[in-house]
């Protein structure tokens, strides 16, 4: 989505639209929140409430009369996207807003790219789930590798070499096959079920995504089962 209101002066302006470098050395994630009325005047006081609620913000602007970006680093405050929901509801504006939570990836990539491919996602699932509240890469991935997602492969394939070696490929397979159970998970890997438990814990401190959930699972099989072969 490119800009309509100037916002050269923000600094994450030319990162998004620019292909300028990240300066934070910490993982980044893009939240993008749709407002289906314009709330006008009340834009300055609404993105400072957001700073004042989300602590990890580095940046945050209007594109759009209806459409904002936050720009959030990866900390321990940062919010699930059931917390998120919560909290945008609480924002009484007088207006339904609708959230997209873009998953973290490291600062060495080009985030204009990114932006690019997470802004079209969002705006085709705005079109086709107009009723949507809230969501994320889990909550859409199972209708966009469905239905097609070449549009957006350059995010996935960037994903997927962020977050997978080949121990974590092994572990999601298995955990597909078992249905997310990890006692028979490390049964089948000869692996103590606490060694297992600790390197779940691990990737979920990475890519803040749970594998106990089955959408989170199916993201990360998704992505296994589509780059691993194109990656060797």
């Amino acid at each position: 989505m490119q800009p309509e209101i100037d916002n050269r002066n923000h600094p994450w302006y030319p990162i998004l639209f620019e292909h300028q470098p990240v300066q934070e050395p910490e993982w980044i994630r893009l939240l993008q929140v749709h407002f289906t009325r314009t709330i006008d005047s009340l834009q300055s006081e609404w993105l400072t409430e957001i700073q004042q609620m989300l602590p990890s913000v580095v940046d945050l602007f209007f594109l759009t009369e209806d459409h904002a970006v936050i720009v959030e680093k990866q900390d321990s405050a940062n919010l699930p996207i059931e917390d998120l929901d919560g909290l945008f509801v609480a924002l009484d504006f007088d207006c339904y807003s609708q959230l997209f939570v873009g998953p973290f990836h490291h600062p060495r990539h080009d985030f204009t790219t990114l932006w690019t491919s997470e802004s079209a996602l969002f705006k085709n699932e705005l079109k086709t789930k107009p009723n949507s509240k809230s969501m994320d890469l889990p909550k859409v991935v199972f209708s966009l590798f469905r239905n097609g997602f070449s549009e957006y492969i350059s995010l996935f394939r960037t994903l997927y070499l962020d977050w997978f070696e080949e121990e974590t490929e092994t572990i999601i397979q298995s955990l597909w096959r078992n249905q997310g159970n990890a006692s028979s998970t490390a049964k089948e890997l000869f692996m103590h079920r606490n060694s297992l438990l600790y390197k779940i814990d691990k990737f979920q401190t990475l890519t803040r995504l749970n594998l106990k959930n089955m959408d989170d699972l199916l993201l990360c099989y998704l992505l296994i089962d589509q780059f691993t072969h194109q990656s060797n």
